[in-house]
């Protein structure tokens, strides 16, 4: 049975994926049970993946083939919407993007920018004007340089779950409630989300399927 690892930045992001696996066990900072014909583990990276100590060690102790980066990310290019699942080619290995059919289960694939606090709609607005990146997040370079240190093959495939244009709620940014508009922005957003996250489910299952 080939062995993945799946990491999320929180367990929330995951969480509709990691019920998907059949007979999960707790093990080396991770859960760990059966997708199909694969053995899952899926752990959490935290916000800009703050501990690497845990993702090496959960690494060394699973001895996953390959490890895969999801979660959610935010759009730089102007066309994307919540809901799109992309491949970040610069953060994934390049001898696994050969032969890998990207049409069949992203709707875009490019560039991530990696930063270091949640992107403002000026900050991807400037960075669609650079038409350098598709999307931002904030674990994918730390994820990779992991991956590389210790050899082993990764891809980083993310949902949008913002616009180039749209700001996260101030609620979801720890800022609280300052506005009645902030409680009914909040509210859309976190059901957006709650719909995302099995959506996201769904296309990390048909990701594997064709690994």
């Amino acid at each position: 049975m080939r062995k993945l690892l799946v990491t999320f930045a929180l367990r929330q992001e995951g969480l509709a994926f990691e019920r998907r696996l059949a007979r999960p066990v707790s093990r080396s900072g991770a859960i760990v049970g059966q997708l199909d014909r694969f053995e899952i583990a899926v752990t959490w990276l935290g916000v800009r993946l703050g501990d690497p100590n845990s993702l090496k060690a959960t690494i060394t102790d699973l001895h996953p083939e390959i490890v895969l980066n999801s979660g959610f990310a935010g759009a730089v290019r102007t066309l994307l919407q919540p809901g799109d699942f992309l491949l970040a080619e610069n953060f994934s290995s390049p001898e696994l993007l050969v032969g890998l059919p990207t049409g069949r289960v992203f709707d875009g694939s490019g560039a991530f920018n990696c930063v270091d606090k949640i992107a403002e709609p000026e900050d991807k607005m400037r960075m669609s004007v650079e038409a350098r990146y598709i999307a931002v997040d904030m674990e994918s370079a730390r994820f990779a340089t992991i991956c590389k240190k210790l050899s082993v093959p990764f891809i980083t495939a993310r949902m949008v779950s913002d616009s180039y244009n749209e700001r996260i709620p101030r609620i979801f940014l720890g800022k609280g409630i300052s506005e009645l508009p902030d409680v009914f922005d909040a509210i859309r957003f976190a059901v957006r989300m709650i719909s995302l996250r099995r959506l996201l489910a769904d296309r990390m299952s048909e990701l594997i399927a064709l690994m």
